[in-house]
């Protein structure tokens, strides 16, 4: 059964629900923590790799996706988030609350929030995407003004990781690396199941097998099907990513 909540449709899974719009999953929101075999566990898998105890952000925090794996994988990071719609986070209070962890939660525009907030982020998240001509696609923001607000809140060796789709105004291969460019380093993540890609960038990165190899070990742990689908690349034209 679904019904449609907010802007978006709710429809019940058998470990909780899952939110969509147009017929794209913007969230798999478990009842507990563990695997939604979907890209969230490859984000929490990141989060929890790199950054697992630092100060996480996440811009576009819909029905929480991302808790579930996260929570499950140990990661005890403070995450603050924000999106416009409130409806996906009530969702997610009325059935996670009880192991949600530090978690605060804002109702703003990503950008304006994001200007507020002091430097210092360990990881910084953006799951953003608005609904357009009977698709979901990223906001304009994405591609401009964001990458650049992102670095400016980081920590001296924090990480943001972008979780992108198709660029409408241009080739993978040019807006990668130029947004590569804001921060320093970067590595793409390719997923077999989804056209989504996530952009991992900063001025500290590990060497790219060696995160692949521990992502890999973190989504097992989870028992995701997300293990063995997924790879990573070095964006080309960048220095090559060191400890």
């Amino acid at each position: 059964m679904s019904r449609l909540t907010g802007s978006f449709r709710t429809t019940r899974t058998r470990n909780g629900f899952r939110l969509s719009q147009h017929g794209v999953v913007l969230s798999e929101l478990r009842s507990t923590p563990g695997a939604t075999d979907s890209v969230f566990d490859v984000l929490a898998a990141l989060v929890a790799v790199l950054r697992p105890a630092g100060r996480t952000g996440v811009l576009g925090f819909a029905g929480g996706g991302l808790m579930a794996p996260l929570r499950a994988l140990g990661a005890a990071c403070h995450v603050a988030a924000v999106d416009l719609d409130r409806a996906g986070y009530d969702l997610f209070r009325e059935n996670c609350r009880s192991w949600a962890g530090d978690l605060e939660w804002a109702r703003a525009d990503a950008a304006v929030w994001l200007r507020e907030q002091d430097r210092g982020f360990d990881v910084l998240i953006d799951d953003l995407s608005v609904p357009i001509n009977g698709d979901v696609i990223k906001p304009e923001i994405s591609w401009t003004i964001l990458p650049e607000l992102i670095r400016d809140r980081l920590a001296p060796d924090g990480v943001a990781v972008l979780n992108l789709l198709k660029p409408g105004h241009g080739r993978w291969s040019r807006e990668l690396r130029r947004i590569g460019q804001v921060f320093g380093r970067a590595v793409v993540v390719h997923l077999d199941d989804f056209e989504n890609r996530m952009l991992v960038a900063g001025k500290v990165l590990p060497e790219t097998r060696a995160l692949s190899q521990s992502v890999k070990s973190a989504l097992l742990r989870l028992r995701s099907r997300q293990a063995g689908r997924f790879h990573l690349r070095s964006v080309t034209g960048l220095p090559a990513s060191r400890c």
